[in-house]
């Protein structure tokens, strides 16, 4: 374990937020400190494969073990996160009966280490020993047509639950031309849709064009993140344009709109996009904006402290390629109704975050050292 020497005792004076005209008096943030551990885990005589980091990624009920596939060829890697080494690797199949295609995107764990897995070819459940247990890709009644046929637009955006046996889906606009959520009953083969309005927002910082050069077609595109999250009880979509967000009961399927309302950050990104963006360079400047505000990330479960956390990111590029990015992240703290609790900017945090996930009520990132998998372990005392 290697200790970074980042301690930190921040205060800011006045905190009182929540949801819309809701509030609570006390920012428990307020007198935040936090450490950071750089921990490594021990692959054996093993080389692992992090050319794409740790993507796609999943957590055991129990959060002590973590599981994420190495590309090329598809290996899965189970991780022992309390002793911080990997356990085993399992080689999948790329096509035959129990394929997982060519491009995987989405890992879930259930709670008996099945695996749900999503690729550009298959949704479904998948045993440990790389054997396909149910096939989940099927075409849905109840929603329209178009939709129920279009797999890549009702599969690529989901989470599955594995106790109700239902998916939860939120396909892009320029796929529906609409803004829904989509339940898919797996047991009847069934789906509905609800309306999530508010993500249009994601559509309005999204776009893509496509410029004649002297070296051929040039396509570029801007965009801003989107999160379809399945946490205990609900399911959050979320957008890093906004603070608010979707809650969607997993009990009785009650959606609904959270104005979540902060007052040491901007509420929602504000970026001018142009009607006719001239150049690639003009649509990379708009990216930049847009990732120079601050963007809320994926929201995040605290079994340690029954609560909810998020972080705010705010990424700004140096004047020419060659130079470090450099970062700001800020802590949001919530009630288990979404009510904020408090809120800090994490001085002294100037590298980037990723895979974030909580344990053992401590914030865990992922990171590459020297082509070996660790993790920067926050620890948090408030």
């Amino acid at each position: 374990m290697k200790q970074l020497n980042i301690l930190f005792l921040v205060s800011i004076l006045i905190s009182c937020s929540a949801k819309e005209e809701e509030s609570t008096s006390e920012n428990i943030l307020e007198d935040l400190r936090f450490s950071i551990d750089t921990v490594m885990i021990d692959s054996g005589e093993d080389i692992l494969n992090l050319s794409q980091g740790i993507f796609p990624n999943g957590l055991s009920h129990d959060m002590s073990r973590l599981y994420f596939f190495e590309n090329k060829p598809f290996q899965l890697v189970e991780v022992d996160l309390d002793k911080l080494k990997v356990l085993k690797k399992t080689g999948f199949e790329v096509e035959g009966p129990n394929g997982v295609g060519s491009y995987l995107s989405h890992l879930k764990v259930g709670p008996k280490d099945n695996l749900f897995l999503i690729s550009s070819s298959i949704a479904g459940i998948f045993n440990q020993d790389a054997e396909k247990l149910e096939n989940l890709r099927f075409t849905p009644s109840g929603i329209d047509s178009t939709l129920a046929t279009n797999f890549n637009a009702l599969y690529s955006r989901s989470v599955y639950d594995f106790e109700n046996q239902k998916l939860y889906s939120q396909p892009s606009f320029l796929d529906v031309g609409d803004n829904v959520l989509v339940i898919i009953n797996t047991k009847t083969q069934s789906a509905i849709t609800l309306p999530v309005p508010k993500m249009k927002i994601v559509d309005e910082y999204s776009g893509t064009y496509m410029f004649e050069t002297d070296q051929g077609e040039i396509i570029a595109f801007h965009f801003v993140g989107s999160f379809i999250t399945l946490l205990p009880k609900v399911v959050i979509i979320s957008t890093a344009a906004r603070s608010g967000i979707y809650s969607l009961d997993l009990t009785t399927e009650q959606l609904e709109y959270i104005d979540i309302q902060h007052h040491t950050v901007p509420n929602e990104i504000k970026v001018e996009i142009p009607q006719n963006p001239s150049s690639p360079a003009q649509i990379q400047n708009i990216q930049h904006e847009i990732f120079k505000n601050v963007n809320f990330l994926e929201m995040q479960w605290d079994d340690t402290r029954q609560l909810y956390f998020r972080l705010g990111e705010s990424t700004v590029r140096g004047a020419s390629r060659e130079d470090p990015l450099s970062y700001e992240y800020y802590l949001f703290a919530y009630d288990q109704d979404f009510n904020v609790l408090g809120e800090k900017k994490l001085d002294g945090v100037n590298f980037g975050l990723m895979h974030v996930f909580f344990k053992d009520g401590k914030l865990w990132s992922y990171v590459n050292v020297g082509d070996e998998l660790g993790f920067a372990v926050f620890t948090f005392n408030f």
